[in-house]
């Protein structure tokens, strides 16, 4: 595990750059979704993670297909990296046409020891914005784990997904969607991917569904339920269970609630996977 003291050095450390916001990957994006003659002059709910992409050189990418740890990343020495989940905040839609400006920053590093041995999480927080504010403010959690020859074994704790919900979506993911996805959001995490690698070095049973793109599937059908409603969203908090895999229908939930919705995405075998939240307002 990295040394406390070495890693509170990244600690609000930023990175920031600017993009032109074009429709080419909205196109692209819908038609992962099989959305035809669409028309769209707002980035979606979720579809701002197409943009702003990491683009490290082919030399500097680490086994795992990540950008090894170098530069804005601190040093985690745990090999295994996750996506756990994150918060985002709606102000104002990214137009297509326009330029924002994204600020990346080092929130927090935390050491600790789970179920299944040494834990290190990692906290960033991206603002993008305009010339007139801040348009979208995230919350990106991630955790560093031992890989699968050193981690102790977990207990099962997985949860049933309840059974009534108000709102539902139902998606059948593939390895061409998850490509496809992959190549959108350029990601080169090779869990994706990567059978042998997925199976034998991080020890999953197949390829995994990515966990922000389970999120857009809960940002789709709150999406679908708003155009009805006439509501706004304003935050969505979401939290990775339990991985997904490749194949079989998935199912994005909601339930109504005083102030939004509670969402949820139920595998192929029924469990809950991911976990979120959304605010709505009039």
């Amino acid at each position: 595990m990295s040394n406390s003291e070495e890693l509170d050095q990244w600690i609000g450390r930023f990175i920031d750059n600017s993009e032109y916001i074009n429709e080419f990957p909205i196109k692209a994006m819908a038609a992962v979704f099989n959305y035809e003659n669409i028309n769209i002059k707002e980035v979606p709910y979720g579809w701002h993670w197409l943009y702003f992409l990491n683009l490290p050189l082919q030399k500097n990418l680490g086994p795992d297909g990540h950008e090894k740890r170098r530069g804005f990343m601190p040093p985690i020495q745990l090999p295994i990296r996750m996506y756990a989940g994150g918060e985002i905040i709606f102000h104002k839609p990214i137009l297509i046409g326009e330029e924002v400006k994204k600020i990346s920053t080092i929130e927090s590093i935390k050491n600790k020891v789970g179920s299944t041995g040494n834990l290190t999480f990692l906290r960033i927080n991206h603002k993008i914005s305009n010339n007139s504010g801040v348009l979208i403010n995230e919350y990106q959690n991630l955790v560093y784990r031992e890989d699968k020859n050193t981690q102790k074994t977990k207990a099962n704790t997985s949860i049933k997904s309840p059974e009534h919900y108000d709102f539902e979506k139902v998606w059948k993911t593939s390895q061409e969607m998850l490509f496809r996805y992959s190549a959108l959001t350029h990601n080169t995490h090779r869990i994706h991917y990567d059978f042998p690698y997925a199976t034998n070095v991080e020890g999953y049973p197949d390829i995994v569904v990515h966990g922000p793109l389970m999120a857009t599937f809960l940002l789709d059908l709150i999406n679908n339920i708003i155009k009805v409603t006439k509501q706004k969203l304003n935050k969505f908090s979401f939290k990775l269970l339990r991985p997904v895999f490749v194949g079989g229908e998935i199912y994005a939930q909601a339930i109504k609630t005083s102030t939004g919705l509670d969402l949820w995405i139920k595998d192929q075998y029924g469990k809950m996977s991911l976990s979120a939240q959304a605010d709505l307002t009039d």
